[in-house]
């Protein structure tokens, strides 16, 4: 009954303007909320997410002070009643917090900076339209291309450290738990983003910060493959066409994983599977390593 709720809500508030249509995605959703959205500013929320009760008024509050053209806030992660602390990449790569920056300042570390979301920022509404982005038609990954060529395109951005949004996860329901159904989403982002960065003149700028993107969330993909056959098709996809498709090179790939990375380059499916395994193995090793070594800090305790 949400359409009905909030049905309700509208004829509550003249504010409140609720748009139907027929399920087409949650890109589509979003273009055909920013074409009639008349405020000075823009979020995009979550039906799923929870909300902190001051969010809208203290970034309002924040873009009228400092006026950033984009701001981007923490937040955490839940499971049922299970919170789960998320980290703060911003302020572990050393970027400047609560101050206002030009994206070229931290080029090479951009996309690692922010996550590819929409629904941590907060946007003026002029700067949207002027930027002329719209989120991809995608099931999944639809608002990695919008959240990174905008941040491109602003003149001005500002990250803080207010935790303004708890993030849902392990819901099977949801986009996030059904991306099996479309796996290969994120290659159609990846390159999406490759040649808009060429095509409004940016990619030399973030050449290096794209890179690292791109091997990020290639690896977060094959660590979600759930089967072997999965891998091979997803490892397959990325030889044949995402690796030249994208310009990668696999030297801005973690150190950890260039072995999967240049098997996959040379269209070795088996070698890469198998080098992906030593890997899964070694994190094995090292976790019952770090269990066993606090296992006997834990006895030696008792013992004194």
């Amino acid at each position: 009954r949400s359409g009905e709720i909030l049905h309700k809500w509208e004829k509550k508030d003249p504010r409140i303007r609720i748009l139907d249509q027929a399920h087409s995605g949650a890109g589509v959703a979003r273009n055909t909320g920013m074409s009639v959205a008349g405020g000075k500013y823009l979020m995009f929320l979550d039906a799923d997410d929870r909300f902190a009760k001051q969010m809208v008024r203290t970034l309002v509050r924040m873009a009228e002070k400092k006026d950033p053209e984009v701001i981007v806030f923490r937040y955490y992660k839940f499971s049922g009643r299970k919170k789960i602390s998320a980290h703060f990449s911003a302020q572990k790569l050393g970027v400047p917090i609560g101050r206002v920056i030009s994206p070229t300042d931290i080029s090479d570390k951009l996309f690692q900076a922010d996550h590819g979301m929409p629904w941590n920022k907060f946007y003026k509404t002029e700067f949207v339209r002027r930027s002329k982005v719209l989120f991809q038609d995608l099931r999944n990954t639809n608002d990695e291309f919008f959240s990174r060529i905008t941040t491109v395109e602003a003149k001005s951005m500002m990250f803080i450290k207010n935790i303004f949004v708890g993030y849902r996860v392990g819901n099977g329901k949801s986009l996030q738990g059904s991306m099996d159904r479309s796996r290969l989403d994120f290659t159609k982002a990846l390159a999406a983003i490759h040649d808009e960065l060429i095509q409004r003149g940016y990619y030399d700028t973030y050449y290096e910060t794209y890179q690292k993107l791109a091997f990020i969330m290639i690896r977060l993909k094959l660590e979600t493959k759930g089967d072997a056959e999965a891998f091979r098709l997803l490892a397959n996809e990325i030889s044949r066409n995402t690796w030249k498709r994208c310009e990668l090179a696999d030297c801005f790939a973690e150190k950890r994983y260039r072995r999967v990375f240049r098997a996959i380059k040379k269209g070795h499916i088996s070698g890469a599977a198998y080098e992906w395994e030593q890997i899964a193995k070694d994190e094995s090793v090292s976790v019952a390593q770090k269990i066993k070594g606090w296992l006997k800090r834990k006895i030696r305790r008792i013992l004194q």
